[in-house]
């Protein structure tokens, strides 16, 4: 019984030490690759809504904007709730958005959580960045 934990623990070790010298193959690795860059997470996230007893519902969304050099877009994620699942609802190519002003969006009255993270596209594949901290919204 000794012996089989020994054993055990010995395989472990060696399994932790082994897998720290893998070679990283993720093309949109930066810390294999020194051309990607991870888009900086946006700063400055504030949030609008329509106004009460409005018919068409909508959120606007602002923020400070990436330098170009480090994002190409954004992603809008909502969530019920701050520690819910987000859904992406839309992409933007500027550092706002209007949700609720294309027919796909679905807009009605509540209370929100909305985020927005960053991306970059590489020739490799599209780099997301973190998410900004939630910001809470209640539709009237």
């Amino acid at each position: 019984m000794k012996r089989v934990t020994i054993v055990t623990i010995l395989i472990s070790i060696v399994i932790i030490v082994g897998s720290c010298g893998l070679k990283r193959k993720n093309p949109l690795d930066p810390l294999s690759n020194p051309t990607i860059e991870v888009p900086k997470t946006i700063a400055d996230l504030t949030v609008y809504t329509s106004s009460a007893g409005s018919t068409n519902k909508y959120v606007e969304l602002h923020w400070t904007a990436n330098h170009i050099n480090n994002t190409d877009g954004y992603f809008i994620y909502r969530s019920l709730q701050y520690y819910g699942t987000y859904t992406k609802v839309d992409t933007t190519f500027t550092n706002n958005a209007n949700h609720g002003s294309k027919p796909w969006h679905n807009v009605r009255s509540g209370e929100y959580w909305y985020k927005v993270s960053a991306f970059k596209d590489y020739n490799s594949g599209r780099l997301e960045g973190y998410a900004c901290q939630p910001r809470w919204v209640s539709i009237p």
